[in-house]
């Protein structure tokens, strides 16, 4: 993983799918880590990667980057921080992906994970770095959000702009607009270019979109950033 200034800072911390993890594993392709390929061990884990990855603040990650040691039950413990989080103002943070249910007391693994992040957290206070635990509920946010995110990621990594992304941008203003009406506009280029266009400039941040509850498609209102 590189930082903006090229320096190599982390590199992702291989685990054995024969462990207790990769039970639901996947190996998607992040365009903003040079388009190599990614392990993450859980669905939440991937829906987590989707969001930073669509998040036009950050400029780079790493899964898996780093191992600490801490003490539990007065044994010797590791734990693996899940990702590693570059932004453009080139503030850092580590997170740790838990589903809810791991953060309740009844929770058979509770003391455990609880252990798990008091030591992540201490780590990153010692080391002046922000720490942030993500869960379903800031992860899943609305019912369209993981099947947009999908698609955009997709098309980004697979597709080079399109020649009608600026006449694209300089259709859209502060004031919002569906893509049906921006196709009305632009009849010389076809739909699925614009529409690609158009996830190329909400993937940098160029414009916004309620993508967590309408689906990427015609009756989405776009519009710039103010």
């Amino acid at each position: 993983m590189m930082d903006r200034d090229g320096f190599i800072k982390y590199q992702p911390i291989k685990i054995p799918r024969g462990t207790k993890y990769g039970n639901n594993y996947w190996v998607p392709r992040g365009n903003k880590v040079g388009k190599r390929t990614l392990e993450l061990y859980s669905d939440l884990e991937f829906e987590h990667w989707l969001t930073v990855e669509t998040n036009p603040e950050v400029i780079g990650y790493c899964e898996q980057p780093l191992e600490i040691s801490y003490l539990r039950n007065g044994r010797l413990r590791k734990s693996i921080f899940d990702m590693w989080i570059l932004y453009r103002d080139h503030s850092e943070s580590f997170v740790e992906v838990k589903y809810e249910k791991e953060l309740t007391s009844t929770e058979p693994r509770y003391d455990r994970t609880k252990r798990q992040i008091e030591a992540q957290r201490e780590w990153c206070r010692k080391n002046n770095i922000a720490y942030e635990v993500r869960t379903e509920k800031t992860i899943r946010k609305g019912r369209h959000s993981i099947e947009n995110r999908i698609a955009i990621t997709t098309a980004v990594l697979n597709s080079s702009k399109p020649v009608c992304t600026l006449d694209v941008l300089h259709s859209i203003s502060l004031h919002k607009k569906t893509i049906s009406n921006i196709f009305c506009e632009l009849p010389q280029y076809p739909e699925d270019q614009v529409n690609l266009a158009l996830k190329w400039l909400y993937y940098e941040g160029q414009v916004c979109a309620n993508i967590e509850d309408q689906i990427f498609g015609k009756s989405l209102e776009v519009y710039r950033y103010e």
